[in-house]
This record gives C-alpha cells, sequence and structure tokens, in this order.
C-alpha cells in the first residue's frame, strides 16, 4: 500500500514538472513571437504599473502636440494677415502724403481718394477675416460674431470683447493663439502724445502740432491756443482751458508752451489768426484715419486745415504700421515659443519611450538562451518521466 501510495506521488510530481516546464517554453515562445518581454501583468506587477503611468504621459504629449500644431497654424494664419494689414497701412501713409503734395490736380486727388477707399474696403475685410472653421479670427472669446460694421457715415465699431482665446500646451503653459481686434486695430498709441489736434489755420499756414502731453491723467479738459503776430516779428499765444483763458504769452519754439503740467510741442509756419484745438485722446484706430483721409482729401489744397489734417492722418497711419509690427513681433515671438515646447515635448517623449522599453521590450539574446535551456529542462523531465512512469518492484523480483 505505501509502495503504491510513494509511485503516485513520484508519477504526479513528475508531470507537474513537464507541465512547469511547457508553460515556461510557451510563455518564451510568445515573448519571442511579440518582442515584448512582459505578456501579462503577473509577469512583473511595478513594471506594469510604470508601464501604464508611461502610457498615460505619452498621451498627455500627445495631446500636448496636437495642441501646438493647432495653435502654430492659427498663429501662422494670423501673422499673414498681419503683414497685409502692415502693407495697406503702409501704402495708404504714401497715398495721403502723396496727396498733400500741392502739384496734384482735383482729378488726381480724387483717384486718390478711391485708391485710398478700396484699401479701407480691403482693411475692413481683413479685419473681419475667417478661419478654416468659419470662426472671426479677430473678435477675441466670441469667434462666431462678425467683430467690425462700418455705419452709413463711415464709423467703424468692434461687437467683439477684449480676451484672447487659449489653449494649454503643457502642464504649465497655456499658449494665447488669437489677438482681440479692438488691440489690434482700434487701440493704437496717439502719436500726438495725449491729445489729438483739431485745426483752425489761415490759408497757406503750415503750422502742426508736433506733441502735446499732460502730466495729470485726471485732466480731462479740452485746450485751445490762438496765435497773434506781436508787431516785432515774433508771435504771441493765447491757451484756454475748457473755453477760459488760462495763459498768455510770447511764443517760443524751442520750449513750446507749458502749463501746468500741460506740454505742448509745434513746428511749422505759424500765420497770426492759427488756430489748434487740443482734445484728450490717448489711443487711436485705424478706421477712422482712413475715414480722415478720405474726408479731407476733398478739400482744396489751399486749405491750410485740411492739409494740417492729412499730415496727422500720416502720422497716424505710421504709427499703425509700428504697431502693427509689434503685434506681428509677438505673434513671432509665440511661435517660437511653440517650437521650443515641442522640442522640449519630443525630447521628453524619446526618453519616456527608452524608459518604457527598458521595461518592457525584450532583449533577444537573453530569450533565446532562456529558451534554449527550457527546453532542454522539458526535455530531461519527459526523459525521466518515460523512466520513471515503467518503474515497478516487479522489475527487481
Amino acid at each position: 500500500m505505501v509502495g503504491r501510495i510513494s509511485s503516485f506521488h513520484n508519477y504526479q510530481a513528475v508531470q507537474n514538472d513537464i507541465r512547469r516546464q511547457e508553460a515556461k517554453i510557451y510563455h518564451n515562445q510568445a515573448q519571442l513571437a511579440s518582442g515584448k518581454k512582459l505578456m501579462s501583468p503577473s509577469d512583473n506587477p511595478l513594471a506594469t504599473h510604470y508601464i501604464q503611468n508611461v502610457g498615460q504621459q505619452e498621451e498627455q504629449l500627445r495631446q500636448y502636440l496636437d495642441s501646438i500644431v493647432l495653435v502654430r497654424n492659427r498663429l501662422g494664419h494670423q501673422e499673414v494677415i498681419i503683414s497685409n494689414a502692415e502693407d495697406y497701412a503702409d501704402e495708404a501713409k504714401r497715398t495721403v502724403m502723396e496727396m498733400i503734395n500741392g502739384s496734384l490736380s482735383p482729378e488726381d486727388r480724387q483717384a486718390k481718394e478711391r485708391e485710398l477707399e478700396e484699401l479701407a474696403d480691403n482693411f475692413l475685410n481683413l479685419a473681419n477675416v475667417q478661419d478654416e472653421l468659419g470662426n472671426y479670427i479677430f473678435a477675441g472669446t466670441k469667434p462666431d460674431k462678425q467683430p467690425f460694421f462700418r455705419d452709413k457715415e463711415g464709423n467703424v465699431t468692434y461687437a467683439g470683447d477684449d480676451y484672447q482665446r487659449k489653449m494649454r500646451i503643457s502642464n504649465s503653459l497655456e499658449m494665447p493663439f488669437n489677438n482681440p481686434g479692438s488691440k489690434v486695430f482700434m487701440q493704437i498709441d496717439n502719436p500726438f502724445g495725449d491729445y489729438e489736434p483739431d485745426y483752425q489755420l489761415q490759408e497757406g499756414s503750415e503750422l502742426l502740432l508736433e506733441k502735446a502731453t499732460n502730466t495729470d491723467p485726471q485732466d480731462q479738459s479740452q485746450y485751445r491756443v490762438t496765435f497773434v503776430d506781436m508787431g516785432n516779428g515774433k508771435y504771441g499765444y493765447q491757451l484756454e482751458q475748457d473755453g477760459s483763458a488760462v495763459q498768455a504769452g510770447e511764443f517760443d519754439p524751442k520750449t513750446g508752451i507749458n502749463y501746468e503740467g500741460v506740454n505742448i510741442e509745434l513746428k511749422g509756419q505759424i500765420s497770426p489768426g492759427d488756430v489748434i484745438e487740443l482734445s484728450p485722446r490717448k489711443t487711436f484706430n485705424i478706421f477712422d484715419s482712413f475715414k480722415k483721409a478720405m474726408e479731407y482729401s476733398r478739400d482744396s489744397v489751399a486749405d491750410g486745415s485740411a492739409t494740417a489734417k492729412l499730415h496727422q492722418v500720416t502720422r497716424e497711419f505710421h504709427a499703425a504700421f509700428i504697431h502693427l509690427t509689434k503685434v506681428r513681433t509677438d505673434i513671432g515671438a509665440r511661435l517660437n515659443t511653440l517650437d521650443i515646447q515641442e522640442q522640449e515635448h519630443e525630447d521628453f517623449k524619446l526618453t519616456l519611450a527608452k524608459s518604457k522599453s527598458s521595461f518592457e521590450d525584450l532583449d533577444y539574446a537573453d530569450a533565446v538562451i532562456e529558451f534554449n535551456e527550457n527546453t532542454r529542462a522539458l526535455q530531461a523531465s519527459q526523459q525521466a518521466f518515460s523512466k520513471t512512469k515503467d518503474l515497478t518492484l516487479f522489475n527487481y523480483i
């Protein structure tokens, strides 16, 4: 009885060993076929957990890289639009400068006015441009609504908002991928400082405002300067604040006019009776510049006030050109940031791939050695089993 139990257990042990060796070989074959070291989480639970985390990070990187591509396309489109807007602003400036030239005939000035009208229309179309999805680029966070509208009088209003749309391109960085039209076209720094000039000049006068500033930001008064001939080859002035005379004296072109923080610098030839009115204005919009350019181009070349306003418009177009260049430079800086961030993601993606490979990918040399060892072990177990299963006490009687 004892001999029978012992024989059964020997038989069962050898058979179990064969099964284990076969399982190892099957596992080796699966590894060699797939090229993967880990065939199931039970092979190495810690490595499996790490690989899962790496997979999540890779997916996050993929989303960031997709976002970078999208933002780059949007910014690239805007860069082209802003570049075109620069060209229109520069061309408008040159056209107005030609209109100031007294040699142009009335017909020539009318032709220049039509050119300005065409430029203004094209510029407005640029400001209302849409992307490939039909979204208005310069509408802020209201891309489904047209941002700029022009009324019958030629005044352009903005219907968007002042905010930027952003997209996350890394764990710590959100990239704006649009520029609100109000800041691109409507809030351009006034080249004359803190005021806008309005001229009432004598025929042939060449008086122009160079700059007018005020150190008191709370002062919203309107100022008026009137010039008179003092009879000694010099000119006197009277300064009014909101209709009340506050200062008078001899005008010195070197020092200009100074009154309680208000500094007025002028240039050009003064004529007796010239008047300049100054209204507070920190910024201007380029659409108004187009409108004024067309309005004052209809006046006579001999009209000093209209010519002075055309000079003002040329400086505004030049300021708009510089402003648009800054906007385009900012877009270029964002594109550079995208390139840097994309390269960082690609480098990190490569690092993750290498780290993941060390846990997941199979070393074929080691796997072949292990497969051969397990094969020889299986063969030995099978030979031992073939001998053990026929072994009984009757063989020794």
